[in-house]
């Protein structure tokens, strides 16, 4: 297994487990931090991207964000005295609740999210991306893990 940010091959399994494949386990990059799956072979092409991942009737936008709303304001209460002024890159932003807070302080925010509803619900208001290729070499100024 090699991480697909920082290219490291150390990970150690982190606590916890996947609502609907227990069988499986999250692991945490050592190097970086990136949590990501042991495999991802049970998942087909476009799963992501066409919001499979909420079953066969994807909730609205506005209702994920709700939905989310209490992780989101605890990730920008953990971390809202660093972004003044800042670059964000939110890998994985989800339905971007947290992007919309951050962008009140950060100087620039951007999002990486595979799913493609979002990215077209945010369109005029944020810059999110496909993939870390497709955000065309952008860093954040600090790498910071809101867990």
């Amino acid at each position: 297994m090699q991480c697909y940010l920082c290219n490291s091959k150390k990970f150690k399994q982190r606590k916890g487990m996947v609502r609907d494949a227990p069988e499986l386990q999250i692991m945490e990059c050592e190097s970086c931090g990136l949590v990501t799956l042991n495999t991802i072979d049970h998942i087909e092409s476009g799963f992501y991207e066409d919001s499979g991942m909420h079953g066969e009737d994807p909730k609205s936008i506005e209702s994920w964000l709700k939905e989310t709303e209490w992780d989101d304001q605890r990730r920008f209460d953990m971390i809202k005295t660093m972004l003044p002024n800042k670059r964000l890159l939110d890998f994985g932003c989800g339905a971007s609740g947290f992007l919309q807070r951050a962008s009140k302080l950060a100087s620039e925010v951007k999002g990486v999210e595979l799913e493609s509803r979002v990215r077209e619900y945010w369109s005029n208001t944020f810059d999110i991306f496909p993939s870390l290729e497709n955000a065309g070499g952008l860093r954040p100024d600090h790498r910071l893990s809101c867990r």
